[in-house]
C-alpha cells in the first residue's frame, strides 16, 4: 500500500476534501499574494497548474501538494549578522 503524502492530507482537511481548490485560496495557500498570483497568471508564469472550470479557475489539491513540496528543497539557510563567530573564522568561512 502507497503512503499518502503529507501535504495532500493537510490541504484535504484543509479545505473539507476539494480536489479543485479555488485559485485564491489555494494560492494563499502556497503563500502567494492574492494580486501576485493575478500578476503572474495574466502573465504566464504562474508556477502551479490550474484549472478553469466555467469562468472560475481553480487548483488541483495535487499540483499544489507538489508546489509546496517543492518548496522545501529550496529553503536557503539565512546568513549570520554581525562579526564572525570564533569557530567560523577558524574554518576559514568568508563573511
Amino acid at each position: 500500500m502507497q503512503q499518502i503524502n503529507s501535504t495532500i492530507t493537510i490541504l484535504l482537511a484543509r479545505f473539507n476534501g476539494q480536489v479543485l481548490i479555488p485559485f485564491v485560496a489555494a494560492s494563499e495557500a502556497a503563500g502567494i499574494p492574492e494580486q501576485t498570483a493575478r500578476n503572474r497568471l495574466a502573465r504566464g508564469d504562474y508556477p502551479i497548474p490550474t484549472v478553469l472550470n466555467g469562468s472560475r479557475r481553480f487548483v488541483h489539491v495535487s499540483d499544489l501538494s507538489e508546489y509546496i513540496e517543492s518548496l522545501r528543497g529550496n529553503a536557503m539557510p539565512t546568513p549570520r549578522r554581525g562579526p564572525k563567530t570564533k569557530a567560523s573564522k577558524l574554518a576559514g568561512v568568508p563573511a
